[in-house]
């Protein structure tokens, strides 16, 4: 596995098992992620085997991303000069974009690619179990680990809805995909521990990460109907879904305050209608708070720059009510917790439909061929199926989770949406059925003479396939 690979890998176990807390890890302005994307872009650079065909194949969506880049790009320049490096700063909502043609470039990389997917299948695992041991301690371990001075959080913190999140994704792959190991004690203890997980997912405060899980999951549910049902996560995640009904009956029922305890209320609260209309706080009128610093950046865009927006580099918390009396704090919340309303301040109606445009042929294109069952006429195997619908759905959590929380205006969500996206792409691609069966003999022969048998180099046997046809070889 080449060194930038393995560099990228280190980078996504961190964020995907811990969270938010590793991407501080480097030198200020610099830091981890800014690394990994500049060796990963290096990597791919000299024109990976296969990706301008597949970037030319993808044309509308990697087009739709290079616009973004390309804008994001010229207002960053432009604002540069007024507010210096928090100009660079606010640009990680675009430039991380980038991580699409580094996941494009691997996912084409067959054999390397499905060591990067069993890779990540296991970091999710790792996930669950992290997440569960951070929400049992009460969050006690995300203060654990030596803190990083220069942004005041320790090594392990998460902004609670990423490491919720992806306890999730990992119970999921768990109870709704081909097991990673056949041993049944593994299996058995493996599932025991993401029916807890799920547990302490389901009673824990956040609510952004619950709605976008259950956002994604109607869309695999959907996938049912599709014109080949035989989906194996799907099947398997509506038995488990059917399985919960009487448990969740028998809660309701019998458990004292099941609401409160599985903090379902906090739902209620939400609802604007119901805030009190005085000075907000951060404190339960959270959705008030959000309401308010939504509707006075959209008020702000469309009097200053509607097309464009205002740019980046001005701190957005100048136009919260409650924020903007502070006038100076190491740490100041400078996006409006929601990736949709953070494009339309920085870059307007322009940048706003280009990425409306991104979603929906990026989500369009995994749902439909999830749904279809097959690519180019040819049927995918079980696996790469079930690969690509686990993809969607991780896809549509995210988004639908950044649009509650500031996770995808960082690196925590921003490479591993963006990596994803490029990667689930490239795999959809490809069928993922065998080709060893038409290929046996090719990449060894039997010396009749000697009866004994002989095996080509690697180079030679890539070759051979190639020169027969076979991509996947």
């Amino acid at each position: 596995m080449p060194w930038p690979v393995k560099f990228l890998l280190a980078y996504l176990a961190g964020i995907i098992i811990i969270g938010k807390g590793p991407t501080y890890l480097g030198v200020p302005p610099v830091y981890w992620g800014e690394i990994v994307m500049l060796t990963s872009l290096i990597w791919i650079a000299p024109g990976r085997r296969l990706l301008k065909s597949e970037v030319t194949k993808h044309g509308t969506l990697s087009i739709l991303i290079s616009l973004w880049l390309l804008i994001g790009f010229c207002w960053t320049i432009i604002s540069f000069p007024r507010w210096g490096l928090d100009a660079f700063r606010d640009a990680a909502v675009w430039y991380y974009a980038a991580f699409y043609f580094v996941g494009l470039s691997l996912g084409l990389e067959d054999t390397l690619a499905d060591r990067v997917w069993r890779a990540l299948r296991i970091f999710w695992i790792l996930s669950m179990f992290w997440g569960a041991a951070h929400l049992a301690s009460g969050g006690a371990l995300g203060n654990m680990g030596p803190m990083l001075p220069w942004r005041g959080v320790t090594l392990f913190f998460n902004a609670r809805d990423d490491s919720a999140q992806n306890l999730a994704m990992g119970a999921l792959i768990v109870l709704c995909t081909a097991p990673l190991w056949k041993d049944p004690i593994v299996r058995g203890f493996l599932m025991c521990s993401a029916v807890v997980g799920l547990g302490l997912f389901a009673s824990s405060e956040g609510r952004a990460v619950k709605i976008a899980l259950a956002t994604s999951l109607v869309f695999v549910l959907l996938l049912s109907f599709g014109r080949r049902p035989d989906i194996r996560f799907a099947s398997r995640l509506r038995n488990l879904f059917l399985a919960g009904i009487p448990v969740v009956i028998l809660a309701v029922l019998f458990v004292p305050n099941f609401a409160k305890k599985t903090q379902l209320d906090r739902f209620s609260e939400a609802m604007v209608a119901t805030q009190q209309t005085g000075k907000s706080d951060t404190g339960d009128r959270t959705a008030y708070w959000r309401w308010v610093w939504w509707r006075n950046l959209v008020d702000q865009v469309m009097t200053r720059n509607p097309a464009f927006g205002i740019g980046f580099g001005e701190s957005l918390h100048l136009y919260h009510p409650a924020l903007e009396s502070i006038l100076y704090t190491e740490w100041i919340a400078r996006a409006p917790h929601n990736i949709n309303v953070t494009v339309f301040t920085r870059m307007g109606f322009v940048g706003l439909g280009i990425w409306a445009m991104i979603l929906i042929t990026g989500f369009g294109t995994l749902f439909v061929r999830a749904w279809r069952g097959r690519v180019d006429g040819a049927a995918y195997s079980p696996d790469r199926r079930e690969e690509i619908v686990f993809w969607m759905m991780m896809l549509i959590c995210s988004y639908v989770n950044s649009s509650f929380g500031v996770l995808m205006e960082g690196p925590v969500f921003g490479i591993l949406f963006w990596f994803g996206l490029g990667f689930a792409i490239a795999r959809s691609q490809r069928t993922g059925q065998s080709a060893a069966p038409a290929l046996a003999g090719v990449g060894r022969t039997v010396n009749q003479s000697a009866g004994t048998r002989v095996a080509y180099p690697r180079w030679r046997q890539r070759g051979a396939a190639q020169r027969l046809g076979y991509e996947g070889f």
